[in-house]
């Protein structure tokens, strides 16, 4: 594990917080003093064996900022932002330069908090939903400006394996998904 992560340039502590775990566990694993849970042998399996494509991160990021629809991409288990589309920027009313790094879980409708918490039994997370759309109310003003009704969440990986969710806003329930 210690020379895959070393040739894909993935510190020890980028590896702990993909995984959900701190950096002197991934350290301890490495040294063979202790063996990762079966769901993060699970994923770390799936990235390792993944080919690192950083172009096609980069064009994703290039599709999210550009695109006419509000949508922004978060990392999937804390919420921080990775970018947004103008569209988005205008719905919420700020840069969101202020923003990218950082968790957005503060600014969570009851609706999101609520369908956050439906993921585990969906097994979102063990890779069994990819997708999930639900409503969620209006919000005018502080401490963000929400004006979508519904709300479409996707799963995918980027090249170093960090889980992501592109959110969509819809003023309508979407046709298909």
């Amino acid at each position: 594990m210690r020379h895959w992560r070393r040739e894909s340039d993935i510190k020890q502590a980028r590896l702990a917080d993909i995984l959900g775990v701190t950096q002197a566990t991934v350290s301890r694993w490495e040294k063979g003093m202790q063996r990762p849970a079966p769901v993060q042998l699970d994923l770390i399996d799936q990235m390792m064996t993944r080919k690192r494509n950083l172009r096609l991160d980069q064009a994703i990021k290039r599709l999210v900022i550009h695109s006419n629809q509000r949508v922004h991409l978060i990392e999937d288990r804390s919420h921080r932002l990775l970018c947004a589309s103008q569209a988005r920027e205008h719905e919420w009313q700020r840069d969101c330069s202020d923003l990218l790094g950082t968790s957005l879980w503060r600014f969570a409708t009851p609706e999101i908090a609520v369908a956050e918490k439906s993921l585990h039994d969906l097994g979102w997370h063990e890779d069994q939903t990819d997708h999930l759309t639900f409503e969620t109310s209006r919000r005018d003003g502080a401490p963000m400006r929400i004006v979508d009704s519904y709300i479409l969440w996707e799963r995918f990986f980027l090249s170093d394996g960090t889980a992501v969710r592109l959110t969509t806003g819809f003023d309508h329930a979407p046709h298909t998904i």
